[in-house]
This record gives C-alpha cells, sequence and structure tokens, in this order.
C-alpha cells in the first residue's frame, strides 16, 4: 500500500455499500485507484487485465454466494490478498474464510476510514510476508534435493565397490571361501543390497515431497523384512550372547507399503 495510486479492486453489487466503501476510502490517508464491479465473473476479468494490490470482497452477489465467492478469488489470483466485506457478523464463516487464505473479515458499516485502511495494508503485509515464506520453503527444498542427490552419488560408488569385491569374493575368483566365510560375506551383501535400496528411497522421497514422483502402494511380506533383519544382526547378538531366531511355523501376513 506503499504505492500512492494503489489499485483496489472492489467487487459488491449493492450500490450503496459500494459508495460507502468509496467514501471510507477517499476519507483514508492513503490515495487508492478503485475498480468496482457488481458480479464475481466481472471481478475475475479483471483480475485478468490487471491485478489489484488488494481486493475487497462481498461474498452474496448475482453469480455466486458465500465460501465458493471467496474460493474462486482465491483460485485465481492466489497471490493477491482478499478482504472480506460482509453484512453478516458470521464468525464461523469468517474463522472457515481466514483459514483457507483470506487476510481479513469486516462487516459493512462497522468499520471506519482508518480500520478499512489499516486491515488493507495489514493484508497486503501479511500476503507479502507468505509470499517470502513460501519462496524461502520452496528454496531450502531445492537446496535438500541438491543435498540429498550429491550425497547419494558419493555413497554410491563405494557401495558399488563393495558389492563387486564381495561378489568376487563369493564367487571364488579371488581364493576358496569356507562356509562360515560365505555366510559372512553374504551378509555383507545383503547390507550393501539394503544400504543401496536406502538410498534410492531416501531419493525417491525427496522427489515425491516435491511432487515429481507418484507413490502407490504395494504389497511386501512381512516376514521377508524379519529375516534380513534378524540375518543382518545376528553377528551383534553372538558377541553380547543373545539369540535371535524367527521361528519357521509362524505365517506373516503381508502389509502395504507405500513405493
Amino acid at each position: 500500500m506503499n504505492d500512492p495510486l494503489a489499485h483496489v479492486l472492489l467487487i459488491e453489487d449493492n450500490p450503496g455499500d459500494a459508495d460507502l466503501v468509496r467514501l471510507r476510502l477517499v476519507d483514508g490517508k492513503t490515495k487508492v485507484d478503485v475498480n468496482c464491479v457488481k458480479r464475481l465473473s466481472d471481478g475475475l476479468a479483471a483480475l485478468k487485465e490487471k491485478l489489484p494490490a488488494v481486493i475487497l470482497l462481498d461474498l452474496n452477489l448475482p453469480d455466486s454466494q458465500g465460501a465458493e465467492t471467496f474460493r474462486k478469488i482465491l483460485e485465481n489470483a492466489p497471490d493477491v490478498p482478499v478482504v472480506i466485506l460482509s453484512g453478516q457478523d458470521d464468525e464461523a464463516l469468517a474463522m472457515k474464510a481466514l483459514h483457507q487464505g483470506v487476510q481479513d473479515y469486516l462487516v459493512k458499516g462497522a468499520f471506519s476510514s482508518s480500520s478499512l485502511e489499516r486491515a488493507m495494508r495489514y493484508a497486503v503485509e501479511r500476503q507479502a510476508l507468505l509470499r517470502s515464506l513460501e519462496m524461502s520453503r520452496r528454496q531450502q527444498l531445492e537446496f535438500k534435493n541438491q543435498f540429498l542427490s550429491h550425497v547419494s552419488h558419493e555413497l554410491r560408488t563405494p557401495l558399488t565397490c563393495i558389492h563387486q569385491f564381495v561378489t568376487i569374493l563369493l564367487d571364488g575368483l579371488a581364493g576358496k571361501v569356507n562356509p562360515d566365510q560365505r555366510d559372512h560375506l553374504q551378509t555383507i551383501l545383503k547390507s550393501v543390497n539394503q544400504l543401496g535400496a536406502m538410498v534410492r528411497d531416501l531419493l525417491e522421497a525427496s522427489r515425491a515431497e516435491s511432487g515429481k514422483i507418484r507413490i502407490e502402494p504395494r504389497c511386501v511380506e512381512i516376514g521377508d523384512l524379519i529375516r534380513q533383519a534378524v540375518t543382518m544382526m545376528q553377528p551383534v547378538a553372538r558377541e553380547k550372547e543373545v539369540g535371535l531366531e524367527v521361528p519357521s511355523c509362524v505365517e506373516m501376513p503381508a502389509a502395504f507399503s507405500r513405493c
């Protein structure tokens, strides 16, 4: 509202209420250029021609009623602050509007020039703050994605190396491997594969958060996951003299997992 000719879009079908709002704006300290339309469709058309600094919106118009009115405005002008001017002192509707993105809710005839000007100024400042926060959030998300991409690349290189050398040992290309050594190597290989899968899942989770991937549920065997976990923890368990086993007779159901 620092612009001396701040553009205000007033969507009001009642001539008396529209004149009252204009009078309040004229009496205010800030000079404004008011464009008044009587229908929501006309207001949406005006938004396509020129975005105002703020929108003053009546909810009950000839072509739109109630909450649907401000929803359509917010859909078409999400970055423009909206102040509702209503003839009803409806606290529930006011809270609903505020939760969905409206910046303020004023009751017609109950506001002065100073209070209207203050509401408009605060609405503009809050909207600017929201835009700044959203921009900061997107920048942080992009930084996180770049960081995860770099880390995953650095992790994949040694994991690939470990996988290749363990496979060489298991194939006996570096000499004979006894049964205990083979078990240990297979555990290492499973752990490497699991860590690689975790890196991929981390990247996919980041992509999903940024809306770049579609997440769909799939069926997984819980028993297989538990057996893998027990196998990996067996060496630690033996050192601590703790027994770990999965009864073969117990049937474990499948479960849905998002992937």
